[in-house]
């Protein structure tokens, strides 16, 4: 089949999609993208058997027009346009994209075509963005009217002949929320990596150095995403423990960058913090490989109850065990798979108690490695998840 990917980022920089479009080639199918040109790479072009369409925007224009949607639906109006004309020109059967706010245009811009819809969900959308800062704070939120994406929730669901989830509880609280979606598929295809992708940059491990104990986050950076909590329990063992290291890789969310230079700069703990503004996918494996856990220490919430990160999975695939706080589809995972130990979310003494039995039980991290690595290679990777994916072509 002929299948149009709209992803209104660029495709190079989201990982899910990447994986999901070799999952769909390789079950045969000729996959078509429309996205827009937020990095001035081009308006054509291809990755591998995939062909590249895109239209010029720029970053700073797709972040102005998609802010203020729900006050002035201009980028709608502007995707609509282009779909209808990818689809003219590509001749694409079906079309899948990604996150909730673009079902409409997708929906509205296709019509005449009658094409059937996939609606991937990276996430709780109305939960999510009621979250961000940016989107939260006065005058912006005035703007951006975050809460109004709960009420639009169910009629863009409904735009969709199929919805893909991150997990199995989400989709079952959608289904319990709007009984009309009954009639939907529904297909859980979780963040899970391309495991013969990752593995090739797995070199020589066994000359990685562990001198210290060193904690690893890896992925966008926030209050939200529990790491408060994380400085706060480095606070409190940095005295007894100096070889206690916090690694974290990633952008910092804008609006929080404040807080966490305050807490980055604390003189108790900054020399016990590494950071690193953005490392390439192809090195995670040597910082995995030289680390004692992974965590996973998000805020529990509605839109963290919707999925597991990536960053989750690709720590156990490299037999790091894992910390995680109590959100509902971690919990499981740990509880499922043995791969780490869970903490009450935002509690700073739980957490505190669980890195130390970490550190001090070092037979119980390989364990829990081993646990965790066989599972994904078993289970949660692109491949076994990816003959559900394809289940809807």
């Amino acid at each position: 089949m002929k299948i149009g990917v709209i992803l209104d980022k660029e495709i190079t920089r989201d990982q899910r999609v990447l994986n999901e479009i070799k999952v769909l080639e390789n079950h045969g199918h000729e996959i078509h993208v429309l996205c827009p040109d937020l990095l001035n790479i081009g308006l054509s072009g291809t990755i591998g058997k995939t062909k590249i369409t895109r239209f010029k925007m720029s970053n700073r224009q797709r972040e102005i027009l998609f802010g203020i949607v729900n006050r002035f639906p201009l980028y709608n109006w502007i995707w609509q346009k282009q779909i209808r004309r990818f689809i003219k020109n590509t001749g694409v059967e079906a079309l899948h994209t990604h996150d909730l706010y673009m079902a409409k245009p997708v929906y509205t811009g296709s019509r005449e075509y009658r094409l059937p819809i996939t609606l991937d969900l990276h996430e709780n959308f109305p939960a999510a963005i009621q979250s961000y800062t940016w989107a939260t704070t006065f005058p912006k939120s005035l703007l951006v009217v975050p809460k109004r994406w709960e009420k639009l929730e169910k009629r863009y669901l409904e735009y969709a002949d199929n919805i893909v989830v991150l997990c199995h509880s989400f989709q079952e609280e959608l289904k319990q929320k709007y009984p009309s979606l009954a009639g939907k598929r529904f297909v859980i295809y979780p963040n899970v990596p391309d495991t013969e992708e990752l593995l090739k940059h797995d070199t020589a491990p066994e000359t990685v150095a562990k001198q210290d104990f060193i904690m690893f986050y890896f992925g966008a950076i926030g209050v939200r995403r529990g790491l408060i909590t994380c400085f706060k329990a480095l606070k409190e063992l940095a005295p007894k423990y100096p070889d206690i290291k916090l690694l974290l890789i990633g952008p910092i969310d804008k609006g929080d960058k404040e807080v966490f230079k305050t807490y980055m700069n604390d003189p108790q703990i900054k020399e016990q913090i590494i950071y690193h503004k953005w490392k390439d996918l192809s090195e995670f494996p040597v910082f995995a490989r030289q680390s004692a856990i992974g965590l996973s220490p998000l805020i529990k919430n509605p839109q963290h109850d919707s999925g597991i990160a990536n960053k989750v999975y690709q720590y156990m695939l490299f037999e790091t065990p894992v910390l995680v706080s109590d959100c509902t589809p971690q919990l499981e995972l740990i509880e499922e798979t043995g791969g780490g130990m869970v903490f009450r979310n935002e509690d700073v003494g739980d957490l505190t108690e669980k890195i130390i039995y970490l550190y001090q039980h070092p037979e119980e991290r390989k364990r829990m490695g081993e646990n965790g690595k066989k599972a994904v290679l078993e289970k949660y990777n692109s491949v076994v998840a990816g003959n559900t994916l394809n289940t809807i072509y």
